[in-house]
């Protein structure tokens, strides 16, 4: 018993350390939380003056000040500022026609690069009709050498050669730099940037130099609608709720994950926890038989036959990476 009950009291002391540093950077990044610093230390020197002495139970205090830190936290809203950064000033919007069989998306972004930094915003509208869906690319971007850590997009492709690219990504304010730290308390925005490969895609691999990898999903055309409504419903409910981004919780990997249940429905529960090593998703799905590989093709063959490159043509590029990731023809 002796054992436990000491066991039981450094578990205790670890979860709560975890839990002051969190509220450290609760204060830190949002000052508005000092309030209920000030008001439960005001508090606890009252007890004192009253007692004049030191109340026992200082955990209990100090799980009380964690109590109090989370609700502030829950009650702040998330961001609305004046004005967002370029890339992530316009939020798509979708209007669905023909009794549901035709989506257009207004706010398509395709901007033009001429490097990361230097571009020219252009944004477009284009309608597609929902029973033309041909398949669904699952693409996963590394940069600095990180492979534990990615982030994840879709691309629907349209039987008449269109694709449709989501990007969940954290939409920072006008002068706001991200950081993992501060994506943990409300700082920056979340949004589902609908947009063309010629943009999301060739920004990675032609002027940023980002390690992207595509790969095509096995999926039916039915499951491939039905993750193009979710991620728009994603979208829309992101927009309407000013749905906070969280380094954790509502990060690029969140918002997707789910829907692999249609394509890898025995995939245990357990890999719901992937955002947060989302460098595993694409082994995962590998693993329960969610992509289109050659027969007796290894993760790591697939995995470098889905490796795009860098500096690729411009023109066709959709075409162009495609060809790249295509299995190399037999020989006769």
């Amino acid at each position: 018993m002796k054992f436990l009950r000491y066991g039981l009291k450094g578990l205790n002391a670890v979860a709560l350390a975890i839990a002051l540093l969190w509220c450290v950077g609760l204060w830190c990044y949002q000052p508005i939380s000092l309030i209920t610093l000030c008001t439960i230390l005001g508090a606890w020197v009252a007890v004192c003056r009253i007692r004049k002495k030191r109340p026992s139970h200082t955990s209990w205090w100090l799980w009380g000040l964690v109590s109090a830190c989370i609700l502030t936290y829950c009650c702040i809203p998330g961001p609305t500022p004046q004005q967002w950064q370029t890339p992530w000033a316009k939020e798509p919007q979708f209007e669905f026609s023909d009794n549901g069989h035709t989506l257009t998306i207004r706010n398509i972004r395709d901007f033009r690069y001429r490097t990361e930094d230097d571009y020219s915003p252009h944004y477009c509208t284009q309608s597609y009709d929902l029973n033309s869906i041909t398949g669904v690319d699952f693409a996963e971007c590394h940069w600095d050498g990180m492979e534990a850590i990615c982030h994840t997009m879709l691309s629907f492709s349209f039987a008449d050669g269109r694709h449709l690219v989501i990007s969940p990504e954290t939409r920072l304010p006008l002068g706001v730099e991200q950081n993992a730290i501060g994506g943990l308390y409300k700082r920056y925005g979340l949004l589902y940037v609908f947009g063309t490969e010629d943009d999301i895609f060739a920004l990675r691999t032609n002027y940023r130099h980002e390690d992207l990898f595509l790969m095509p999903m096995k999926v039916s055309p039915s499951q491939a609608r039905t993750m193009l409504l979710y991620l728009v419903a994603q979208q829309m409910h992101a927009a309407a709720s000013h749905l906070p981004y969280n380094t954790v919780s509502h990060n690029c990997s969140t918002g997707i994950i789910r829907m692999f249940r249609h394509v890898a429905p025995s995939m245990p529960l357990i890999y719901n926890l992937l955002p947060i090593h989302n460098g595993s998703i694409s082994r995962i799905l590998f693993r329960h038989g969610a992509f289109h590989s050659l027969p007796h093709e290894s993760y790591e063959d697939f995995r470098a036959r889905s490796y795009l490159g860098y500096d690729l043509p411009s023109d066709n590029f959709s075409s162009v990476i495609r060809s790249r990731i295509a299995p190399a023809p037999s020989a006769p």
